[in-house]
């Protein structure tokens, strides 16, 4: 990897393996995060895309696809295909509209994949995104599904999450960071779910507002999903935005009794970072207030 004041991108070789075997004439992209999930470039031309190579895999060194293999049995590497198909499952409605995401093949059993570049930026966490995710999340809440896991994996009953969720935390090799330990009681619904939801997975254009990366799709239950988006939210100006937006679609259902086991696995899975418990554990409660 090359490394300058602006962060990592791909290497000069790499970038040419990948263009060699696409075909294609490539700009490496400097990533957003050191932690980031895949080497991505732009393609040139009239129809620019953007691809993306998987660079970590669900090894220990990556607690987040590592605790989506453990945890919801779920591996991209495997499914890369597949989960390519995944928007088509999708309510049709959404707000915030996925793009469309083309497996292209492995490269030294990596998988690539493309999607469409679009002249947009990624929004800050604010009141717009906030009421606009609660319109995303209530219509995706609006279709429950039959179980938890993932639709190329494997889905398990609700009835089983709790002893699962409960053998995940205790397995974990960190498992003694956590400041207590969390109660499990049943979720009430399955739900289409993005774990590692941030703003930063969305793109805001000049007309329209899109869904950019959601490779990480899975169902889960509903109380992990409000949960993990309690976690994005700064204060009660974005919370009331969230909750009326949600509200219009669908009840808000309560969710103090869970968050502390949500809590648990957002931190284990390094959802805010492994070194940002205080963030997560700490945060406050904005929707115990609705």
């Amino acid at each position: 990897m090359s490394i300058d004041s602006n962060g990592i991108a791909a290497e000069r070789e790499l970038t040419h393996r990948v263009s060699a075997y696409t075909g294609l004439s490539l700009t490496a992209l400097t990533l957003r995060w050191p932690d980031s999930a895949n080497w991505l470039w732009r393609t040139a031309g009239v129809s620019p895309q953007l691809l993306k190579l998987a660079r970590t895999g669900v090894g220990p060194s990556d607690p987040f696809w590592h605790g989506m293999a453990g945890l919801f049995g779920f591996d991209r590497w495997q499914h890369a295909e597949a989960l390519t198909r995944l928007p088509g499952a999708l309510p049709p409605d959404l707000p915030l509209a996925p793009l469309p995401l083309t497996f292209l093949g492995r490269l030294d059993a990596a998988p690539l994949w493309s999607l469409p570049w679009r002249r947009a930026e990624a929004p800050s966490m604010n009141v717009a995104l906030a009421s606009r995710l609660g319109e995303q999340l209530a219509c995706l809440h609006a279709a429950p599904v039959s179980g938890w896991g993932h639709p190329e994996s494997g889905i398990e009953s609700l009835s089983s999450w709790p002893a699962r969720a409960r053998a995940f935390v205790a397995s974990h090799p960190r498992r003694q960071t956590l400041p207590s330990s969390p109660t499990w009681p049943l979720p009430t619904a399955a739900v289409w779910c993005l774990p590692d939801l941030r703003p930063d997975q969305f793109l805001v254009g000049a007309t329209d507002w899109l869904w950019s990366d959601w490779e990480a799709l899975v169902w889960a239950p509903l109380e992990f999903d409000l949960c993990l988006l309690e976690l994005l939210l700064e204060n009660a100006s974005q919370t009331t935005a969230f909750v009326e937006a949600y509200r219009r679609r669908r009840g808000l259902p309560a969710v103090a009794a869970y968050r502390d086991g949500m809590r648990a696995i957002a931190w284990l899975m390094g959802l805010h970072g492994t070194q940002w418990s205080a963030r997560v554990f700490a945060h406050p409660a904005w929707l115990d207030r609705f």
